[in-house]
């Protein structure tokens, strides 16, 4: 993206991009899309959390999951959010992220929490089968019961909410990147 280089004459030169961004949201709301798409964009890096879990255990989230149990997991999980130190990228914590006050501490130091809210029926829509992605379920088994539990976590994160309903991403990274800009 280029950006306008400021000169003697812009009263307002463009304002510099946060050094990371964080996307928190419900699984399913596209945060490894957007984060992408933001992280090549701004030409940072994109961090996906689960996949850094993923490289460390060598073997699928919900294989890591039955292995260490749930309170192994939770623990686990809060752990490695509280160990990331990154500049320049764009991250994309779990969606049980907003479970762990310590852990979300320290995503808040890293930058921006851009919550991307997607309403319970368009979750519904995307997510036809969630058994195997391991999912944390401490508010529940089923997708209403975690909705109705994680959405107060998001709303009280977040520094900046996107919602994503019926909108394209490339849409979605645009109004961020000049959400970002206004800010």
């Amino acid at each position: 993206m280029k950006r306008k280089s400021p000169s003697k004459t812009d009263p307002h030169p463009p304002k510099a991009y946060p050094e990371n961004l964080v996307l928190i949201g419900m699984f399913g709301s596209g945060k490894s899309t957007i984060g992408r798409l933001l992280a090549e964009k701004l030409r940072y890096h994109f961090v996906d959390v689960d996949h850094l879990i993923e490289g460390k255990y060598k073997m699928p989230l919900q294989k890591v999951l039955d292995k260490l149990g749930m309170k192994g997991f939770m623990k686990m999980e809060d752990e490695a959010l509280q160990a990331l130190r990154y500049r320049h990228c764009v991250i994309a914590p779990g969606g049980s992220a907003v479970y762990y006050p310590k852990g979300m501490r320290q995503i808040k130091k890293l930058g921006p929490c851009l919550f991307l809210k997607t309403e319970l029926p368009e979750l519904k829509k995307r997510l036809t089968d969630w058994s195997n992605r391991g999912v944390v379920r401490r508010g529940g088994n089923t997708l209403d019961q975690l909705y109705r539990e994680r959405a107060p976590l998001f709303k009280k994160y977040a520094d900046l909410t996107v919602e994503t309903k019926g909108r394209p991403a490339p849409r979605i990274t645009a109004e961020i990147l000049k959400r970002l800009q206004a800010e």
